[in-house]
């Protein structure tokens, strides 16, 4: 039987459980991949309770992925830029047809019925029962208390994928329904008499009279980080690189209102020229409209990415809840099988040792994304250093890591200082090595991948100003966390896409190549801001990289022009 390492192993996990159930999962050599999360265990879980799972395949040929990969990369190589079609990529890299065959009918043996199959082979979603799980996996699966949650249920054992698919399985998800990731929003504190003056567009929003705050509006962000937004284009009078002809991708587990966004649009007089909205449900979707608790996060999301590229074609991808892991990895694959975004944005993660082998599957199908040109990116959290631990989906080098800075900009909305903000996730990855891209980085931290990459305006107090269920709500208006920071990457990654004309692929590994090359810049021409001061509890902002904003934030339109 081949053993594949889950990321959640209940007898670890839980307290008062049988000595037998935790010593067979010690010595099945999981501990490394456990988080310390207190449940309860209310003992076996019924039979016949459903489960679904989602299978996540190896790939092929990956040794020659990965150099693919570092040429599409590499400005000096013939195959530079040169993105993959969906279908090469199944030639040459996406489990065979045969390959893809058998697990379904492993799946179907063990009592599964086939839910989903992708057409780049590389996930299978199936639904059965408790006992058929336990047999085909050979584990047990237990009721739980989760603190916060409610009951739940985790497998007790690590699970072992039948022996006939020994070398095709890279992950198993929904073997358990725990809570490990959470949207990163922060929300503004009381602080009086900061951050009011200016109220109004077509720099702030309306000030809050709960925190005498006003939010920032788009024009901070295209301003002061300098996205191509700000910049005509040759020979158009009048025209403005705006996203038009690209396409932004939003990956979130709640849905979001339409006028809310509209309004929000309205006040800072943005006329949005791009299509209306694309929402594609995995999995049946959440609840219609702001239903769900993380619609804020998808407000959020939608309302930065569209006010800050107006022209750029979106697409959100949502997924029922955070329940389950199996729902993210079916999210990330569809996003990757339909091949339709330049961008896809993630303001969510949690603790990556929590699900390792998930977190793992997670950058593979990234991965796979990157070959195609896509630009996956993820916040890195909101609770500093959070004791060590970093973030996944963030923590996958596939994967742009966004941290968080506090912004000041003028009454023009010109850059002015930045400093780190203490929520801003980053540290040291003990799930991923270190990408030789950030290696002869000063400061770089050579045990693991380092977080963040780079960093934007994520303190709440010099947050956005956010629109929610029809009133700029007192509550949550201003709003930051990581969760702003993400997609105002991925506004300007879509509009650098279309200056370029193309998709820009694994941005990480291109702008730790481009900083290598250029370092900072010098004014007027920065290329990044070097941000020198702040702290997120562990680690201090320093010249050059650290672990708080990374290689700092980013001067958009100078990087364009210079790369």
């Amino acid at each position: 039987m081949l053993r594949i390492r889950l990321g959640v192993s209940l007898a670890l996990l839980a307290f008062g459980l049988s000595p037998a159930l935790a010593s067979a999962a010690t010595s099945a050599g999981e501990a490394a991949s456990v988080p310390r999360v207190a449940l309860t265990d209310l003992g076996r879980a019924p039979a016949a309770l459903p489960i679904r799972v989602a299978i996540t395949l190896r790939y092929r040929n990956e040794d020659q992925l990965d150099r693919l990969l570092d040429m599409q990369t590499d400005e000096t190589s013939p195959l530079y830029a040169h993105w993959l079609s969906s279908s090469e990529f199944n030639a040459m890299f996406a489990p065979t047809s045969a390959q893809y065959a058998l697990v379904i009918r492993e799946l179907q043996r063990g009592g599964f019925r086939i839910a989903q199959t992708y057409a780049n082979r590389t996930v299978v979603d199936a639904i059965g029962s408790v006992a058929s799980a336990e047999r085909l996996f050979n584990t047990q699966i237990h009721r739980v208390m989760q603190p916060g949650q409610g009951e739940r249920y985790a497998n007790a054992l690590p699970a072992v994928a039948p022996k006939s698919l020994a070398g095709l399985v890279r992950s198993i998800d929904g073997l358990n329904s725990l809570t490990l990731v959470h949207a990163d929003y922060a929300r503004a504190h009381r602080s009086r008499g900061i951050g009011s003056d200016l109220a109004g567009p077509p720099l702030k929003g309306p000030v809050n009279p709960e925190y005498n705050l006003a939010g920032y509006g788009p024009l901070a962000f295209s301003q002061g980080y300098d996205l191509p937004q700000q910049h005509q284009i040759t020979g158009k009078t009048g025209q403005y690189y705006t996203g038009t002809g690209r396409v932004s991708g939003v990956v979130i587990d709640a849905d979001f209102l339409d006028t809310d966004l509209a309004s929000f649009l309205t006040y800072f007089n943005v006329t949005r020229t791009g299509p209306a909205t694309t929402r594609v449900l995995i999995d049946g979707g959440p609840p219609k409209g702001d239903g769900s608790p993380d619609s804020v996060e998808t407000t959020l999301d939608v309302e930065t990415i569209v006010s800050n590229a107006p022209g750029t074609t979106l697409y959100v991808y949502e997924f029922p809840s955070f329940s389950n892991l199996q729902y993210i990895t079916d999210a990330y694959n569809k996003v990757v099988s339909d091949n339709l975004v330049d961008t896809a944005n993630s303001s969510f993660g949690g603790c990556e040792t929590g699900f390792a082998s998930s977190a793992q599957a997670w950058d593979a199908i990234a991965k796979q994304g990157a070959a195609l040109g896509i630009t996956f990116h993820a916040s890195t959290g909101d609770d500093g250093s959070e004791g060590g631990c970093v973030q996944a989906p963030a923590s996958g080098p596939h994967f742009v890591g966004v941290g968080g800075t506090s912004l000041t900009v003028d009454s023009n909305g010109n850059w002015t200082s930045e400093t780190g903000w203490s929520g801003s996730g980053g540290g040291v990855s003990t799930v991923f090595a270190l990408p030789k891209w950030q290696k002869k980085i000063t400061n770089i931290i050579t045990t693991g991948r380092n977080l963040p990459d780079v960093a934007f305006d994520a303190n709440p107090n010099t947050g956005a100003a956010f629109y929610y269920g029809g009133t700029w709500d007192n509550q949550d208006d201003p709003l930051g966390g990581t969760s702003l920071a993400s997609p105002i990457f991925g506004a300007s990654q879509t509009e650098y896409d279309e200056v370029i004309g193309k998709r820009f692929g694994l941005a990480g590994q291109k702008l730790f190549k481009f900083f290598k090359k250029n370092s900072y810049g010098t004014s007027p021409d920065l290329f990044f801001h070097d941000i020198t001061s702040g702290s997120n509890g562990q680690y201090s902002c320093k010249t050059g990289y650290d672990q708080v904003t990374g290689i700092g934030s980013m001067d958009v339109w100078n990087i364009e022009q210079k790369g």
